[in-house]
């Protein structure tokens, strides 16, 4: 199973979206590939890579013309479970997370509504004369949906 992240570099046409393999060795050994003769440019290299792994996944995301367009179907139900568990736990899958749920607030509706309250149960009158109401459509709230419900339905999963 591959991760979500790395299903939103595969799909994307940015040249960029390959760096992340590279940004982690570099992250591991500056040094590779590379005489490096003045030490501050081995932590230069290094810290460059680190963010580079750390922010590639938003980089790109927001490269997408529409990213939900172009990604529609291309997520699994279980990629996106594994996805919002590790988002729990990992700072940088969290702030993907994060990222993707802004935007999709931004684009589509989140909510669904839901009957909130059912006044045939009510055993005792407590209220008395103000305890009658007249029948209304305002006993529906509105609610947002999960974000698994979110990702599923907005990447037509």
């Amino acid at each position: 199973m591959m991760m979500l992240e790395d299903i939103i570099l595969e799909n994307s046409s940015e040249k960029q979206r390959r760096l992340l393999g590279p940004a982690e060795r570099a992250y591991k050994k500056p040094d590779i590939g590379v005489e490096i003769k003045n030490k501050s440019a081995y932590y230069v290299i290094r810290d460059c890579a680190l963010i580079t792994s750390k922010f590639l996944v938003l980089h790109i995301w927001n490269a997408y013309k529409d990213p939900f367009k172009s990604l529609e179907g291309k997520f699994s139900e279980d990629d996106i479970k594994d996805f919002l568990k590790r988002a729990k736990s990992d700072k940088n899958a969290d702030n993907v997370k994060s990222v993707i749920i802004s935007a999709m607030r931004d684009k589509f509706d989140t909510t669904t509504t839901s009957k909130s309250f059912d006044y045939s149960e009510e055993e005792d009158d407590i209220y008395g004369y103000y305890g009658d109401t007249e029948e209304s459509n305002d006993d529906f709230v509105e609610e947002e949906m999960t974000e698994e419900e979110m990702f599923l339905k907005f990447f037509k999963v």
